[in-house]
């Protein structure tokens, strides 16, 4: 594996050694909500046995997203009954970045991922915070929590618009706002997404110090956290939430 790795995909293969995982070219990885099957191409790139899924696959520049869902190793979801489309005891390491902020139902989704993992498989998920400041989709300071119509009124009267909104009148990026916001995002509290976690997995932690110990931009506040160790809780409540979820080895009879 000598060819150069992005520093997102570095950042989890570090944290995956901290976490006491150490993965061979053999380990299966699957990118849950994978969109244009990029991390699969990068992973496969390195050798590992990788592959995605997602509800509709996105074109992104120097991804050949077709090739890879042609090959099977890119593949979408099941939506009635929702499935996840491969077989129990898949997979070593499921993954997913900015995509739990989006899932509806948790227990579906998580029980899936717990499905198609091995009996020593874990699963990290990188997903923006309940409290985060500016909710990253429509960029309306704390749309995470605060969906009101008056109060998102105000942030489009004064011209805030995400990159699908130019030319839009304020009624017009009012309602899509607030129907995107309703549909299709789902920012839970720490204690029921922890709650939702151990219903499947016997080990379920939030680690964004570890995050933010090999994340480019976290370094700073990581190092700072060692005489400030509430930078790091502030960060998870207002920014990222990082969960780590392994399923126990299941003892021979």
């Amino acid at each position: 594996m000598n060819k150069k790795v992005s520093a997102k995909l570095q950042s989890r293969l570090n944290m995956f050694r901290d976490l006491g995982y150490q993965l061979t070219s053999k380990a299966m990885i699957m990118d849950f909500g994978c969109g244009s099957g990029a991390t699969v191409q990068e992973l496969r790139s390195l050798g590992y046995q990788s592959f995605g899924c997602d509800f509709e696959f996105k074109q992104e520049k120097g991804i050949d997203t077709e090739a890879l869902a042609t090959q099977g190793l890119i593949r979408l979801v099941d939506i009635q009954p929702y499935k996840l489309p491969f077989d129990y005891d898949t997979f070593d390491v499921v993954i997913s970045d900015q995509v739990f902020e989006h899932v509806q139902d948790y227990p579906e989704s998580i029980s899936e991922i717990n499905r198609i993992l091995k009996p020593d498989g874990f699963c990290l998920h990188v997903f923006p915070a309940r409290y985060k400041l500016i909710e990253p989709h429509v960029y309306v300071p704390l749309a995470t929590v605060v969906r009101s119509s008056p109060w998102l009124y105000i942030w489009a009267a004064l011209g805030i618009r995400n990159e699908h909104q130019g030319g839009l009148s304020v009624r017009d990026t009012v309602d899509r706002n607030k129907s995107y916001l309703s549909a299709h995002t789902n920012y839970l509290p720490k204690q029921r997404i922890r709650e939702y976690f151990r219903e499947y997995f016997s080990e379920v932690d939030f680690c964004e110090k570890l995050f933010l110990k090999y994340s480019a931009r976290g370094r700073r506040v990581y190092a700072l956290s060692k005489y400030l160790p509430f930078l790091s809780a502030l960060y998870s409540a207002v920014h990222s939430r990082v969960v780590y979820a392994g399923k126990p080895v299941k003892n021979p009879e």
